[in-house]
């Protein structure tokens, strides 16, 4: 595509020169800019890309600036009015503006994002709606995802459009896309055209990114903006919004063609007769303004009862049927690394789940205590990692207030001392003696074979953080890791006959 087209293509944009440069991709790092490329000069937080725009358009490169500075004569560039912000439209039109062509959920919240995403995905998949999706744990369509190994829930703007591109390709007719507050505060879904946005909960986290609630609110917000601006295709625009969540005033307010709520209590879309069924999953009803349907879902808990009827609000606003929701609801298998039971006839209850922040971490506790039965313990093994919006002491807290017993053990440290993330994360275990109430054990190994062999029957194990990652990242680098098949060998060694 012509440089020329690009600019018109981008409200505010302005063609300064070359515009008969042919671009082929569109990229924001300096280094990754070749030939044939469109560098986009974004100020971030620790570099502004436009003290290496003459270095890069001496190569040959074309590249779009907020604001002018020093290039080779006759350099090819544009003009924005805002660099961050319109990646994501220069991207969405070298690629043909995909979005526009297909229907698009976007999925934002504190928790539950990863695994409402791929419900959407499911749901709309099991109706006859070839779906893709980009999440947390896997980008694809249908089940030929491949493993986000990104460390992101949302990729920058260029890879996001490129995978809406293969995507419609490959035949799909809707994409979900998991939305972090990240992302949408720099831009990163802009020219995503969504139809519904979606909201499980928003709690406190990431203060430390957006100063405050507030803040971090407003910065989920503006999905609903974008999806109520985006482009027209037939559907009306919908925010799907948790009716029993502390945001939904907040949210409610926001304007949009049509807002449907969901939850446990009164609300458009929500669950009556909860009950547990003996394969570990819940069963409900489902009534919408769209007809009633029963749901067998094979995950436990409350909040996956909520994370399914926020799925299934958003697959019934792009008028998927009420019985094909149900029926794709039901058979959704779960997702790896959300509070996935290992089971190998051990006389307790073991779960693995990517809860990695205080906020995620109380709310799967909490989850778990209220399964408590027959004077079971909860026990839990979990670590602070080095990440500045982690909260360690409110790790401690959430342990302290909810579980029986506690291991702190090792998760991601980078470069930091593990042994000192350890000490931050006990400082919030106020009222917890160290050797009677928790351990530290600071190899992961050892610590989930060290609560393997601290279970007793009827007990219940949660071993947190890491999910369905595959790595450990130490100060030596990237480790290889598999939190699940730890959990397997462990058990396996202590109860080398399935607890029979």
């Amino acid at each position: 595509m012509r440089l020329s087209q690009l600019a018109a293509a981008v409200p505010g944009a302005r063609l300064r020169a070359g515009g008969d440069h042919e671009v082929q991709r569109v990229v924001h790092d300096s280094r990754r800019a070749r030939p044939g490329d469109l560098f986009v000069a974004v100020r971030g937080l620790r570099h502004d890309g436009h003290d290496f725009a003459p270095e890069v358009a001496a190569r040959g490169v074309a590249v779009a600036l907020e604001r002018p500075v020093p290039l080779p004569a006759g350099a090819p560039w544009i003009q924005l009015r805002d660099a961050r912000r319109d990646l994501g439209e220069l991207a969405a039109a070298l690629h043909g503006r995909p979005a526009r062509r297909l229907l698009v959920v976007g999925v934002t919240g504190t928790v539950g994002k990863s695994t409402t995403t791929h419900m959407i995905a499911h749901v709309l998949e099991s109706a006859g709606l070839r779906a893709g999706y980009l999440s947390t744990v896997a980008h694809g369509v249908g089940a030929g995802g491949r493993e986000n190994e990104s460390g992101r829930t949302t990729m920058d703007a260029p890879e996001v459009q490129s995978w809406l591109a293969r995507m419609e390709a490959e035949g799909a007719a809707a994409a979900v896309i998991e939305c972090s507050s990240h992302a949408l505060d720099q831009g990163r879904v802009a020219g995503c055209e969504f139809d519904v946005a979606a909201f499980t909960n928003v709690g406190r986290d990431h203060l430390d990114y957006h100063g405050s609630w507030e803040a971090y609110l407003e910065a989920k917000a503006r999905l609903i903006a974008l999806c109520a601006r985006s482009w027209a295709k037939g559907i009306t625009k919908t925010a799907v919004l948790n009716r029993d969540d502390a945001s939904f005033p907040h949210l409610a307010g926001r304007p949009i063609e049509r807002r449907l709520t969901y939850g446990l209590g009164a609300a458009d879309v929500r669950a009556v007769d909860l009950e547990a069924t003996e394969a570990g999953g819940t069963r409900f009803g489902l009534r919408t303004p769209w007809g009633t349907a029963e749901v067998s879902l094979r995950m436990a808990g409350r909040f996956n009862v909520l994370n399914a009827l926020c799925a299934a609000a958003a697959a019934l606003a792009l008028g998927v049927d009420v019985g094909r929701v149900a029926a794709g609801l039901t058979g959704f298998p779960g997702l790896r690394g959300r509070l996935e039971p290992v089971r190998l006839g051990q006389p307790f209850d073991l779960y693995v789940d990517f809860a990695h922040s205080a906020v995620g971490l109380e709310a799967v506790l909490a989850e778990l205590r209220g399964r408590l039965a027959g004077g079971g313990r909860l026990l839990a093994v979990f670590g602070a990692t080095a990440r500045a919006d982690h909260d360690p002491a409110g790790m401690g807290r959430a342990a302290a207030r909810w579980s029986d017993f506690f291991v702190i053990t090792t998760d991601d440290p980078l470069s930091a001392d593990p042994a000192e993330l350890a000490r931050r994360v006990e400082a919030g275990a106020e009222g917890r003696r160290r050797g009677h109430d928790y351990e530290v054990v600071l190899d992961r190994r050892s610590a989930i074979r060290r609560a393997v062999e601290l279970a007793r029957p009827g007990d219940v194990v949660l071993l947190a953080g890491k999910g369905h990652e595959r790595t450990l990242l130490l100060a030596q680098g990237p480790v290889p890791w598999d939190e699940r098949a730890e959990a397997e060998l462990a058990v396996r060694e202590r109860w080398p006959a399935g607890g029979r």
